[in-house]
């Protein structure tokens, strides 16, 4: 009925399709094109003076930063090539912006205490200068970050065994690279710890922390969550379903990768009860699986402190058009715990888009699912682009995407039948373009007078382009109860700009609740 599906299935491995550069997490703005060409040192920059060239984020320029330490400066430009993160076609870029100087400090609280010796300070390090320790990964930076924030600083060099995947023969590795310096006084670390709630408060530990110039904030800042309970799944005395839609925006690997990005994304799911996720804008398959395997081995501190069941996810996903397999597709998806008795019995893609027009959204996704007694359908869908500007598309074929006929045959199939049609939907539900779910007796569920955005900084964006139309079948199970998400949505681990605490997403989750017969 259309484009091949990929599903989920732990164990096997996904494949790995290269990526375009697109570091929507970048925290930095890029001035590369401003200045002249060979103008900065590699052995003197800082790191924001290395976030200047061109495709360098904040996690980059730690990175390089961490490498210059620990092989005591650059020799030559070339050398920049074996930096975990450039490599020679990023290194060829980058060769007409920089040039290499005699080793210097550059004017960075950790450079200026670290250039002295080729060791690295864990009790002062960024996550990026630990990661650039031979043999650390992402996780056991993590960890080591996570043990020095919520324990107090290391004192001796072999309590890194007693981190989570530092084991013998890794912990024998780190110790001709790290020194254990002295920690700062307490004083340095105004109200970090809350007495009341016994876990650190973000807000004011990421101030103190900045203060003191002690990096970014992934290094050293623990994400703490709205207070929740788990969803008990009951809703009168009777056993509901929650199904919700979330357009990720850009869902890359990339993105993905960010601690902070994968730990909202589980912790939203969890606290709202939320046990199927209609998903847009998923760019690679990689990046669901990702918070699958969060949900499954927790890395993040928010998620391993869930103190309740996180269940078993799977997805099934669009496949990625012929011949654009390499590229970055945007394509919709379906989440789902499957712990919870719920089982996907079928998923189609929808054809809709006229012979000739290739727009920028991928077709809708139809998926049937029983709980219990309970069966129903789901539509998925992206309609509408953010902007011609964005997608490169003119403004009247954007407009034609929106059109929604060629879904008519398949509403009038399930005309009997418990239906959910959701997603990105890119106008009010109001709006004429809705004619044809009118038409086949289905409403929507969130109001038209309720924001579904968020502002680059988290605020209460302007319209409502997310929602779930139910059919009248559906409307016999709907309990009444529906909600649009906005609390818990930025990490103080995804960069805004040149800030941190940035959103997953400018798009809300919604959801709504569906009794089991």
């Amino acid at each position: 009925m259309g484009q091949s599906l990929s599903c989920y299935n732990p164990g096997s491995k996904t494949s790995r399709r290269p990526m375009k550069n697109k570091h929507q997490l970048s925290a930095a703005c890029n001035f590369a094109d401003l200045l002249g060409p060979g103008h900065v040192d590699l052995n003197r920059a800082s790191e924001e003076e290395l976030m200047t060239l061109r495709g360098v984020g904040r996690t980059l320029a730690q990175d390089i930063v961490a490498y210059r330490t620990r092989i005591g400066g650059f020799r030559k430009v070339e050398d920049l090539a074996l930096v975990t993160g450039v490599g020679a076609a990023r290194m060829a870029q980058m060769k007409s912006e920089v040039f290499v100087g005699e080793p210097g400090s550059a004017p960075n609280l950790f450079s200026l205490d670290l250039l002295s010796s080729t060791r690295v300070d864990i009790n002062r390090a960024s996550l990026g200068q630990i990661q650039g320790l031979a043999g650390v990964t992402e996780e056991v930076a993590q960890g080591i970050l996570f043990h020095r924030t919520t324990q107090g600083p290391f004192w001796r060099a072999a309590e890194l065994g007693n981190i989570k995947g530092v084991d013998p023969a890794l912990l024998a590795r780190l110790l001709p690279q790290i020194t254990v310096g002295r920690p700062r006084p307490a004083s340095t670390y105004p109200d970090l710890w809350r007495e009341e709630l016994g876990r650190p408060n973000a807000a004011a530990s990421f101030h103190s922390l900045q203060e003191v110039d002690m990096g970014p904030p992934p290094g050293w800042v623990v994400s703490v969550r709205p207070l929740s309970q788990p969803f008990s799944g009951v809703h009168n005395g009777r056993a509901v379903l929650r199904v919700a839609s979330w357009n990720l925006r850009e869902f890359s690997t990339e993105k993905a990768q960010n601690p902070g990005v994968r730990e909202v994304i589980c912790r939203t799911l969890l606290e709202n009860g939320i046990q199927l996720l209609a998903v847009q804008e998923v760019l690679q398959e990689e990046a669901l699986e990702k918070v699958c395997l969060e949900l499954q081995k927790p890395s993040t501190a928010g998620v391993q402190d869930w103190p309740g069941d996180r269940g078993t996810w799977r997805y099934v996903l669009i496949d990625a058009p012929q011949g654009q397999e390499t590229q970055e597709v945007e394509r919709v998806a379906f989440l789902w715990d499957c712990s919870s008795g719920l089982e996907l019995l079928q998923a189609v893609t929808v054809e809709t888009q006229r012979e000739g027009v290739n727009g920028p959204h991928s077709q809708p996704l139809l998926g049937s699912f029983k709980m219990g007694d309970l069966e129903f359908s789901l539509i998925n869908l992206h309609l509408r682009p953010d902007s011609p500007a964005r997608t490169g598309q003119p403004a009247e074929a954007s407009l034609d995407l929106l059109k929604l006929e060629p879904l008519k045959p398949f509403l009038q199939d399930l005309f009997e039948k418990a239906l959910l049609t959701l997603g990105h939907l890119g106008l009010s539900p109001d709006a004429s373009e809705f004619a044809v779910l009118r038409e086949q007796q289905l409403e929507p569920l969130v109001p038209a007078d309720c924001s579904t955005e968020l502002t680059g900084r988290g605020g209460e964006g302007e319209g409502s382009l997310q929602n779930i139309w139910a059919s009248h079948t559906a409307q016999d199970s709907y309990t009444g109860r529906w909600g649009v998400i906005r609390l818990g949505l930025s990490s103080p681990w995804i960069p805004d700009g040149w800030s941190w605490g940035g959103i997953v997403s400018t798009h809300c989750p919604v959801w709504v609740e569906l009794y089991m017969k």
